[in-house]
């Protein structure tokens, strides 16, 4: 036995791409065998997802049928549940394509549509900004959600079109959105991966998982996207130039928030807001916070199960930009007369996440190229160093009061000043968040 599952490692490390996890085979083991989980977990070229009592995902390159065999292990091909996926009713990506267009043509102020580049098979990856004046680039906190990087986990993407729908149609009508709008700019990605969605797979048109294709710190990855998928590369090079702070991404194959660390088990070092804003979507979805497998409807990644290569912990490591992971419906592909419930259990969630954008502070430069770095302190506790961009820096925090310590070039000139800068809760003003310099 150990000669065969020699040469199974063999053919895994063959077809194992330089960064992400390849699939040509998936498969779900029945039960939670730890000595299996375990043995899985080991090969970096498996990918392990959805862990529970009922049992979990493998998902691998050509082998790993005839390696689960050797483990004398119960499993079936995911593949077999194809036949219940509800295909005819679910928007193709040209219609999806062409809502968005329209809406940006309908809301041209406040709405602005643009391709973050093009998928392996020459898809254009569509975000949608919305804000009081889309086409400025704006001193306001910047929020982001994206949906489907997992092309068979279809929810989120629904979802997505929906609340892009509804916020464009509420400016004016709904003050609460309104004020929202004018306040913020926030970017909406329905789909990750429309390749894989179009072929009703989970990884891309190369066969590749996104979703363990990002820097992974772990192995002291560079945060360079060459060598990624093209998927990964839009998604990094673009997040490069903005000033996100807080994001979410849609998953489906469970219900609940899946807050960081995903690939170690160390404590954040915000945790305590972290799960009050993982608490916070799930509190106003019924189904979520009545979850059985997780308490409250929240789950720590690592603990639920270790995931390398996730946008995740890349997103706040490298970016500052605070992610948390939200499963939206158990099955990944459920029937299309389903999403509207989904969506009214979700929608509320989803404007209060987004509100919690503005439970922050930072600082905006009179010179909107200048970089450099604010301390954070909150009484004599040092709460990290974070590197800044284009004249503005931003950060969400507990409520309190802050000390910021700004170090900038501005207009040639070495700027040193602290500041004191206080948080409140859901407050929602952009003059009130930020301090000019």
């Amino acid at each position: 036995m150990k000669k065969t599952l020699s040469l199974l490692t063999l053919l895994f490390s063959a077809h194992a791409f330089s960064h992400g996890a390849v699939i040509e085979e998936e498969f779900f083991v029945a039960g939670r065998d730890q000595r299996v989980l375990e043995i899985l977990s080991a090969h970096p070229e498996l990918t392990i997802d959805h862990v529970s009592d009922e049992g979990f995902e493998v998902y691998g390159p050509r082998g790993t049928e005839a390696y689960l065999s050797q483990l004398n292990t119960l499993f079936y091909s995911i593949k077999s549940e194809e036949k219940n996926l509800d295909l005819d009713n679910y928007p193709s990506y040209p219609t999806i394509t062409q809502k968005l267009q329209e809406l940006a043509k309908k809301f041209p102020k406040i709405a602005r549509l643009e391709s973050l580049g093009k998928t392996v098979q020459g898809r254009e990856l569509w975000m949608m900004k919305i804000s009081d004046n889309a086409g400025v680039d704006e001193v306001e906190p910047e929020f982001k959600f994206i949906s489907s990087m997992h092309g068979d986990e279809i929810t989120g993407r629904e979802l997505t079109l929906r609340l892009i729908e509804d916020l464009l149609e509420s400016y004016g009508k709904d003050a609460a959105i309104t004020e929202l709008i004018d306040n913020s700019e926030l970017f909406i990605m329905p789909s990750m991966n429309p390749d894989g969605s179009e072929m009703r797979r989970r990884a891309n048109a190369n066969g590749v998982d996104l979703n363990r294709d990002f820097p992974e710190f772990t192995r002291n990855d560079q945060n360079n996207p060459q060598g990624r998928q093209p998927e990964t590369q839009a998604v990094m090079n673009f997040q490069k130039f903005r000033n996100f702070s807080l994001s979410a991404n849609f998953h489906g194959g469970a219900v609940c928030v899946n807050y960081p660390w995903d690939a170690r088990y160390d404590q954040h070092p915000f945790e305590p807001l972290v799960m009050e804003f993982s608490q916070a979507y799930a509190d106003l979805n019924t189904p979520m916070r009545e979850s059985r497998q997780f308490r409250g409807g929240i789950t720590n990644g690592a603990q639920w199960y270790v995931l390398r290569g996730g946008m995740q912990d890349w997103s706040y490591l490298w970016h500052n930009d605070l992610q948390v992971t939200i499963e939206l419906s158990d099955a990944k592909w459920p029937q299309y007369s389903e999403i509207p419930k989904f969506y009214r259990d979700n929608k509320e969630s989803m404007l209060k996440y987004i509100q919690l954008i503005h439970q922050g502070a930072g600082v905006r430069l009179s010179d909107r190229s200048a970089t450099g770095k604010v301390t954070i302190l909150k009484g004599s506790q040092n709460l990290g160093t974070y590197g800044f961009q284009n004249g503005e820096f931003y950060k969400v925090l507990e409520p309190g009061q802050y000390t910021l310590q700004v170090e900038a070039m501005v207009n040639g000139q070495l700027l040193k000043k602290n500041v004191s800068a206080a948080v409140l809760k859901d407050f929602v003003e952009t003059n009130g968040n930020f301090i000019s310099l």
